[in-house]
């Protein structure tokens, strides 16, 4: 590529100085239009044109600077954004966006000057003011990180970006009212930002509802529940604190007259949350089973009138019990009802209030064999057409795709088999709704970066189509997360076809069409044939009969200089799920579901001693989960002391643990010395102080030296 200004030898006739600036005016117009629709490609070949013939202006160098860093390329974006500047001294914008290409680069020194420049030549760039307030953000200097965010605002008040950057910076603060407040105002500015409500949930996750305000929150609450781009079990603390008593109550009154329906139905944020919210409660299960019971015996036995109020909630209710995966035990009782009403139907009467009964007892799909005519069967009803799809079409489709899937070697380990046997007949996790952004790709070595903060790793992977490894993708969930890699090939393997199967219906679903999918056993990676610049196996290595040797194997894979993202339990948090698996074994009950359904009955009624906190564990609300926390065919823990082990016998350099940021602000505190937050022996004594900040696994990023 030539550029920069080089001449070209042409033995044509000379273009007059008025020619060759209309050509240029021409080539600037359409490569503004093309950038600012979004067009990034069309708007690079423009850019590119224009440098190739040797023109110069600096705004064209600046935007082509600024596309070379959202492609990952942050090199050719320096020198391309220094060559803007050398035009043009004085152009803020480049000032500005050197700025963030030396923050992306981790040089957050250089970063800070150029911002810096960029707001000593325009005192009222308000973008520079917000860059600024997010490379203090990232040195941790959070309270000057705010006051530039705020100056951002003052000079102008309708900067969404600013506000969304305000609201993360207040949440690392603790200041979490004030975050969500934030958040609420970038989605008056602009209700399209894309990432606000990923936010908003994260946020919620871990904060004490009590904390917010109450419209406020039924506000975001409803939001929320609408959109069908977000991991909705977030919210339910959130729903818990604001609909708990209200939903109760009403069922509880509602009786034999039903009397109170109509106002569960009438309210939208709760008939959303049947459908999308897992609801982890014990309270809230009793009475939702209460429910059931009492009109599975009632339209057994004589049947009833049920008008579109309470059809709608007893649908509803056969949503949550789908997405739960029949957690809820049954009674012998209802056994009975339920065989008089498959009995019914299999005489003529399969209508929409039995319909609706069984699927809060069965997905329907595994009726189809009893009472085919489920598969043929059409309602009227809007709600009672999504309950089919769901319960009906869709695993039927999944079984259709699952004679698609590549298959590869054997499983001829034990454990495996029993292993692969446990995903086959409980898929993990079975999910409805994602965050998935399409559109956000980023360079692995910015990706990493993010979850290794404060951290940072300066190698690029070089091949400009990494080879991405996902070691054990279950349902799809972890491929959805790793497209975010720009220019990647996917690769996404798993012992359990149902589980791939599953995967495979949601990217079809969501139009990707560009991840290989494979049902093999990692102890036979080597068929694949090939290498990877980047493999996640996350929850895996951990279930395997030897880990050491599952890990030795996917090494062998991985590129000199390669990145493994591994996920592995920790002794100190699973104290809990080893009693859980003793009681277990004592009482000799093999992981079916009524053994799983019993077991937990066994913990609600307090039977069970030292195990209260598996009743707030969102874990222990559906099915699979249930089964892979406490009846898993195999389980290893670890100890940070044995990760110091693992990675000095396999020559590999720790890089950082994935965690929320007030974990790492914690350990920042106990810890001051430690900026990376890399030394492992200051992770044991921290987890020794705080047994449950592993909790969710011991996640962390690793180089292959």
């Amino acid at each position: 590529m030539k550029g920069f200004g080089e001449k070209h030898n042409n033995p044509k006739k000379k273009k007059s100085n008025s020619d060759e600036q209309a050509i240029k005016d021409q080539i600037i117009s359409r490569a503004f239009k093309q950038h600012s629709q979004g067009n990034i490609q069309e708007a690079k070949k423009y850019y590119e044109n224009f440098i190739n013939k040797g023109f110069l202006d600096h705004r064209v160098f600046s935007n082509y600077g600024m596309i070379l860093l959202n492609l990952g390329e942050l090199k050719k974006a320096e020198i391309f954004t220094l060559k803007a500047i050398e035009i043009n001294p004085n152009f803020a914008m480049a000032h500005s966006n050197l700025g963030k290409i030396f923050q992306s680069l981790g040089e957050l020194k250089k970063a800070e000057i150029y911002t810096r420049k960029a707001i000593e030549i325009n005192p009222n760039f308000a973008m520079a003011y917000s860059n600024l307030g997010k490379i203090f953000q990232s040195r941790g200097e959070l309270q000057k990180a705010e006051i530039f965010t705020r100056k951002a605002i003052e000079i102008d008040p309708n900067f969404a970006m600013a506000y969304f950057n305000l609201g993360n910076i207040r949440k690392d603060l603790g200041k979490r009212k004030d975050s969500l407040d934030s958040y609420l105002r970038v989605i008056e500015i602009n209700p399209q930002y894309v990432y606000t409500f990923s936010a908003i949930t994260d946020l919620l996750r871990y904060s004490d509802p009590s904390q917010f305000d109450k419209n406020h929150l039924k506000k975001i609450l409803n939001l929320c529940l609408n959109k069908n781009d977000l991991s909705h079990k977030d919210l339910f603390p959130a729903f818990n604190f604001l609909y708990k008593n209200d939903l109760i109550t009403n069922l509880e009154k509602s009786g034999g007259t039903f009397s109170k329906i109509d106002l569960i139905t009438n309210h939208k944020s709760i008939m959303n949350a049947l459908e999308k919210i897992i609801f982890c409660d014990p309270e809230l299960e009793k009475v939702l089973k209460s429910f059931r019971r009492d009109i599975c015996n009632r339209v057994s036995k004589k049947g009833i009138d049920i008008n579109e109020y309470e059809l709608a909630f007893i649908i509803g209710l056969g949503k949550q019990c789908f997405i739960n995966e029949y957690v809820y035990s049954v009674s012998k009782e209802e056994n009975i009802n339920l065989q008089n009403i498959i009995e019914k139907c299999r005489k003529g009467e399969i209508n929409e209030i039995n319909i609706a009964i069984l699927s809060c007892y069965f997905p329907l799909y595994k009726l189809i064999n009893d009472l085919p005519l489920l598969q043929s069967f059409h309602s009227p009803s809007k709600t009672c057409t999504q309950l089919l799809q769901l319960q009906v079409e869709e695993p039927l489709k999944e079984n259709e795709l699952s004679k698609e899937i590549k298959k590869l070697g054997t499983f001829r380990d034990d454990i495996t088999q029993k292993v692969k046997s446990q995903y086959e007949e409980n898929p993990y996790p079975r999910w409805r709704f994602i965050r998935f952004f399409r559109d956000y790709k980023i360079s692995i070595k910015d990706a990493i970066n993010n979850e290794i903060s404060p951290n940072r790793i300066s190698i690029n992977v070089n091949n400009k189509q990494p080879k991405v490894l996902i070691a054990g993708c279950g349902t799809g969930k972890q491929i959805l997360q790793a497209l975010k890699y720009q220019n990647s090939l996917i690769t996404a393997i798993d012992l359990s076809l149902s589980s791939l199967a599953y995967a495979k219906r949601k990217l079809d679903e969501l139009g990707i069409n560009n991840v290989e999918l494979i049902q093999m056993d990692i102890l036979e990676i080597g068929l694949l044939g090939k290498s990877f610049d980047i493999i996640e196996c996350g929850g895996v290595l951990h279930h395997m009969d030897n880990p050491s040797r599952g890990l030795e194997l996917l090494l062998g894979v991985l590129k000199k200089n390669g990145f493994l993202k591994l996920g592995l339990y920790s002794e100190l948090a699973r104290k809990e799920i080893v009693t859980a698996r003793n009681y277990i074994r004592e009482m000799k009950l093999k992981p079916t579901e009524s053994n799983i359904r019993f077991f937990r009955e066994k913990i609600f009624s307090g039977e069970i001693n030292n195990l209260n906190n598996l009743k707030i564990s969102e874990d222990f609300f559906s099915l699979s989960q249930c089964r892979d926390l406490c009846f898993h065919a195999k389980e290893h823990r670890f100890t940070i002391n044995q990760l110091i082990k693992i990675l000095n016998d396999n020559e590999l350099t720790f890089l950082g643990f994935f965690l929320p940021q007030q974990l790492k602000n914690l350990y920042l505190k106990s810890f001051p010395k430690d900026k990376k937050q890399t030394k492992l022996e200051n992770w044991a004594e921290f987890e020794t102080k705080y047994p449950l900040t592993f909790s969710a696994m011991y996640q962390f990023w690793v180089c292959k030296n």
